[in-house]
């Protein structure tokens, strides 16, 4: 059998139907993702102007943070992230709130960690490092199976960002620990009881949302 004139060898006659047939088929499916695409932009849009011109993301950020009174300890605990957590901790160490001070992180990250507590007046001798601490669910179990913190008796100052706190204690807490001083860094502290405006919430929001996430994950996984 031979091909009609002009037809390429390669294309069976009825072809050319099932193809169109196809077609209109998947282009409405293309059209229908775009349109379910546009509808969550303008909803992520909406949302992120609800929480930047109203008070919302204020009580979400407050809702984070959990600080306590400061006592003296047996431990300073500075869980990785900023430097201002750091700096924080150094300085209770030298205000004599504890006397030895654990920086607990990952690898040389917690090196990093040490040498900037002893750059801000840390007595290298008074200073444990974790170096097992991926995640803020690794920091209680590997303080105390590395370290030899002690978490029923042993009273420890958990030192992390304000939005931070809450999770980490909360990790602490299932991992056993039964005396935990919740603090964050002084200028944090000053800082959130100031005026805060839209470009305030502009700029927390993402920390605020990341951290609720974070909740979430930690919740499903059974962490807290």
């Amino acid at each position: 059998m031979t091909n009609p004139p002009g037809k390429p060898a390669s294309i069976r006659p009825g072809t050319e139907a099932v193809a169109e047939h196809h077609r209109p088929a998947k282009l409405g499916r293309v059209r229908r993702i775009l349109r379910w695409v546009e509808h969550l932009l303008a909803a992520a849009a909406f949302v992120a102007i609800l929480l930047i011109a109203t008070p919302l993301t204020n009580w979400l950020f407050d809702a984070l943070g959990r600080t306590d009174r400061l006592g003296k300890a047996d431990y300073i605990v500075c869980l990785g992230g900023d430097s201002a957590r750091v700096i924080e901790s150094a300085r209770l160490l030298a205000e004599g709130y504890a006397p030895r001070l654990i920086v607990s992180n990952y690898d040389h990250f917690s090196d990093w960690m040490r040498d900037l507590a002893i750059e801000w007046g840390a007595d290298p001798a008074r200073i444990l490092v974790d170096r097992a601490s991926r995640k803020t669910r690794d920091h209680p179990g590997s303080i105390a199976r590395n370290l030899g913190v002690n978490p029923e008796s042993d009273r420890i100052i958990l030192v992390t960002s304000y939005t931070h706190l809450g999770r980490a204690r909360a990790c602490f807490e299932k991992a056993g620990y039964r005396h935990i001083l919740s603090r964050e860094p002084r200028w944090e502290r000053a800082a959130r009881n100031r005026e805060r405006d839209w470009k305030w919430r502009f700029r927390k929001l993402p920390d605020v949302l990341y951290e609720y996430a974070a909740w979430a994950e930690y919740l499903l996984r059974g962490a807290v």
